[in-house]
């Protein structure tokens, strides 16, 4: 597989889905294109690349990544087409169903962090770095965040580390888990941290009126019943580790500077950094 982007001029098919740094396409022969937007730089996609062919040595439920391209001097992957509505789609269509579908999504992320996460980044280095270099985060805060990040241990763990309901298609044979750009090896709970903080903040691109409602309605009790079953799932599941992550992993968050959550992630990194 080339990491050296070849030039296409087919045209696209029917735009899939479109998230923060990319929209989906279909394309010929049974795949997709992931084409980024012009602002993402031409290293996040070759990370990307290398990200997949990492993933194909697993055993996981994602999307193979075929090759990298450029169409009308846009960088893109193409990836195998895997066909099947998002959980974040069944919530929102079937909103009743929200416990069978939160921990089907534990399921899967448990299942996630049984595989080996050598080969990836690091996760301890990564938010040292992110949160020392910040200019985002408070410098009366940083002190206390590296502090509490240099206590958590490192794991050795394959972390998504952007896992949530919108990142996982449910498909005729199984559910499949996309977007793998964060990947990492580290404590399976720090991506439990992750999951929690998008839970607390996060919204998905684009989403209509209907989509924003309803995810407000129901993510406190997704996120308990995903959390349940996750603890049943991992025998070494630890709160207080949990809730210690939190803290590094949401200053993490806040460098992504994503519009709207600067304002709850400072609130909730004041809390949570007092002594």
């Amino acid at each position: 597989m080339s990491s050296q982007p070849t030039t296409g001029t087919t045209a696209l098919g029917p735009r899939i889905a479109q998230g923060r740094t990319a929209e989906v396409f279909a394309w010929h022969d049974g795949c997709v294109i992931k084409l980024f937007f012009d602002w993402c730089p031409a290293e996040w996609v070759q990370h990307e690349l290398e990200i997949g062919q990492v993933l194909a040595t697993l055993d996981l439920p994602t999307p193979k990544v075929m090759a990298r391209v450029a169409v009308d001097g846009r960088d893109g992957l193409i990836y195998e087409r895997v066909d099947g509505p998002s959980m974040l789609a069944n919530l929102t269509a079937a909103p009743w169903r929200v416990g069978s579908i939160a921990r089907s999504f534990a399921e899967v992320h448990a299942g996630i962090h049984q595989r080996p996460g050598g080969g990836f980044v690091r996760l301890h280095p990564m938010l040292e770095q992110a949160i020392d270099h910040s200019d985002a985060i408070p410098v009366a805060l940083k002190a206390p965040i590296l502090s509490t990040l240099r206590r958590l241990p490192e794991g050795t763990a394959l972390c998504h580390f952007d896992f949530h309901p919108d990142q996982v298609l449910v498909t005729a044979s199984g559910c499949a888990v996309i977007d793998w750009m964060s990947a990492c090896q580290g404590d399976q709970l720090a991506d439990v941290a992750r999951t929690a903080i998008l839970f607390m903040v996060g919204n998905p691109p684009a989403a209509s009126w209907l989509t924003r409602a309803i995810i407000q309605q129901v993510r406190r009790r997704f996120y308990r019943t995903y959390l349940a079953r996750y603890r049943e799932l991992a025998p070494s599941f630890s709160e207080e580790r949990l809730h210690a992550w939190m803290l590094p992993v949401a200053a993490a968050r806040l460098t992504d500077a994503i519009p709207g959550e600067r304002e709850p992630l400072l609130a909730f990194l004041q809390r949570a950094a007092r002594p």
